[in-house]
């Protein structure tokens, strides 16, 4: 019965902390655009081009299916080794790149401070550790990791795209205008190999552990 509790408990304290601190985080950011000249629309599109901000959303809707409708085809879909293993690898990338090489650009205080770790601290470590626990892990392979790496690619592409065409480019090694596209280019190619060696540890780990030792 324990065992049947504890995953569910998880998903629930992850589900909660993760949209919390997404609605804190527009409460504080969206109001601050609005008063420099942005329509609401225009607000909400800039939050948007936050890799944080999208993939906490995205793990968000992920935990509140498996845990409320885990028999529907989006939670059956949710709930794919595959899926969940590119969720942990998507959610592992926002915190390290937050903690080692964000960290001191945000001295946020208050709810704004809550909301950042929130984003980048707990619900990373909170998510790796359901997924260590009690993800099922069978049939993985080292070829899915090429596929996990189309939503970092995806991504790349859109804020380059959105970054050319606004001026706005949501994190400073992403910044075109300051380091210029060969710099820019050679942070993308570090950052994605990066995702590839983490996505190949995850891998590994899930060979290692099988999903008949995952807990269910």
């Amino acid at each position: 019965m324990k065992k049947a509790i504890a995953p569910q408990l998880l998903l629930l304290l992850i589900t909660l902390v993760a949209w919390f601190s997404i609605a804190a985080q527009f409460s504080i950011s969206i109001p601050i655009l609005l008063a420099k000249g942005m329509t609401y629309g225009e607000a909400v599109w800039r939050m948007f081009g936050y890799l944080t901000i999208l993939t906490n959303v995205l793990l968000a809707v992920c935990c509140t299916l498996l845990l409320l409708k885990p028999d529907s085809t989006p939670g059956r879909f949710f709930s794919r080794p595959g899926v969940l293993t590119a969720m942990t690898l998507y959610i592992i990338i926002v915190g390290l790149g937050y903690n080692l090489l964000l960290r001191n650009h945000a001295p946020f205080t208050g709810l704004h401070r809550l909301s950042d770790e929130g984003l980048h601290t707990v619900v990373p470590l909170l998510f790796v550790l359901y997924w260590l626990l009690f993800s099922a892990k069978s049939g993985l392979q080292a070829k899915d990791s090429l596929l996990w790496l189309i939503y970092p690619l995806a991504y790349f592409a859109m804020a380059m795209v959105r970054g050319g065409l606004s001026g706005f480019y949501p994190y400073p090694f992403l910044n075109v205008i300051q380091l210029g596209y060969p710099r820019v280019m050679a942070n993308a190619a570090m950052l994605l190999m990066g995702f590839f060696l983490i996505a190949m540890a995850l891998v590994a780990i899930a060979r290692y552990r099988r999903q008949d030792l995952a807990i269910d």
